[in-house]
């Protein structure tokens, strides 16, 4: 199709686009250099005390509310039970059309508390019922789709324990099976890169892997507060209120089931994005709020520009080339990043998926912005 928009500069479009992508290709070089000297000093973390050296060891409480997770409640409980560390309790509250509470019944034992779900409970209410029934002086927070190790539930537990800290926060990897599996393995890559570079106390909590000083959670009443969706967000946010740091250990990798279909990955990236618009008002978190924001519309103009630009000029074709360039060359680094952290190999047919997986982000990003506009899926799960 002949743009509508044309000028005398057009033939330059696709010489200067081309110099453009190279240009994007030698700065993600740069940064790639600077991301191995990063790994050269940081691939092997430190290694944890043995348990019998630890300060003390106090009951470490581990809540789980599980809804419709037959699929993977076994596992969850098994590798519960399997854990060295000798002080601990699992606290579940389970329920769902699935047989979940059933099947954990039957998994059940001293060390396993069970709480019914009801249906439209909730994962904060179902929370904050695990929490009043636990005895633990420490609450370790994690997921039904989790399998619990001994290295990151020690590694994240560690720091609460062993130097004092109030709140501590870890990271997650797929399951051994999932490693191979490109989609996984790249949800897996963009997270383990953002979590080895953050700051040393984290903004945020992962659900999934994080331990948390009791007396806290008594008295700034976190697990109590409204969160439809958003527990994580909600809780992070209330304990940074009350002045307490969140303490980041990324060498804490929790095995986690990662989404698998499109659609689930979808939904999940729409609830974080617009729980950080919903919630982050009530917070004063302005900046994180337009951050996200920002995420939304990058994804709507990257999905709007190649066909305006086929439609008006030439040049909002080679702007839209940039920034795709830009995405995947970073994608690229992260995967390659990511392998050596995760002692993982990038396959050719990871590099493959790189383009389609960018268009799911891009689709992914927009889906929020309608949720702002009409309430009716607002806090759906």
């Amino acid at each position: 199709m002949i743009p509508l928009v044309r000028t005398r500069f057009d033939r330059l479009a696709l010489p200067l686009g081309l110099l453009g992508i190279a240009a994007v290709a030698a700065y993600n070089w740069r940064l790639w250099q600077r991301d191995k000297a990063f790994l050269a000093d940081r691939t092997q973390p430190e290694p944890l005390p043995p348990l019998d050296a630890w300060p003390e060891l106090p009951l470490v409480s581990v809540l789980v509310a599980a809804w419709n997770e037959a699929a993977h409640i076994n596992r969850h409980i098994e590798s519960f039970l399997a854990l060295r560390y000798p002080n601990k309790e699992l606290v579940l509250c389970a329920g769902g059309n699935d047989g979940t509470l059933d099947l954990a019944y039957a998994c059940a034992g001293p060390q396993v508390e069970l709480l019914p779900q009801a249906p439209g409970e909730g994962k904060q209410r179902a929370l904050a019922r695990s929490f009043h029934q636990a005895r633990g002086e420490v609450i370790f927070l994690t997921d039904a789709d989790c399998e619990l190790a001994d290295e990151p539930f020690e590694r994240t537990l560690w720091p609460v324990i062993g130097y004092g800290e109030q709140v501590a926060t870890g990271s997650s990897r797929p399951f051994a099976e999932q490693m191979t599996d490109p989609f996984a393995f790249t949800q897996a890559a963009t997270q383990t890169y953002s979590a080895m570079h953050g700051p040393r106390y984290a903004p945020g909590i992962l659900g999934r892997n994080c331990a948390v000083r009791r007396v806290l959670l008594d008295e700034t009443e976190a697990l109590d507060a409204a969160a439809p969706t958003g527990t994580d967000y909600v809780l992070a946010k209330t304990l940074s209120a009350a002045g307490i740091s969140i303490r980041q250990v990324p060498e804490s990798r929790m095995l986690t089931d990662f989404p698998s279909r499109a659609h689930e990955y979808v939904r999940q990236q729409r609830r974080w994005l617009r729980n950080v618009v919903l919630h982050g008002r009530r917070f004063g978190a302005r900046d994180e709020m337009r951050a996200a924001l920002r995420t939304s519309l990058v994804g709507m103009a990257m999905l709007l520009l190649l066909p305006l630009g086929i439609l008006l000029s030439p040049w909002l074709i080679v702007v839209w080339s940039l920034l795709v360039a830009q995405a995947l060359f970073a994608r690229l680094r992260y995967l390659v990043f990511a392998g050596a952290v995760l002692n993982g190999s990038v396959r050719s047919a990871y590099v493959m998926w790189q383009a389609p997986l960018l268009l799911l982000d891009l689709l992914a990003w927009t889906q929020p912005m309608a949720d702002y506009v009409w309430q009716r899926n607002r806090w759906v799960w």
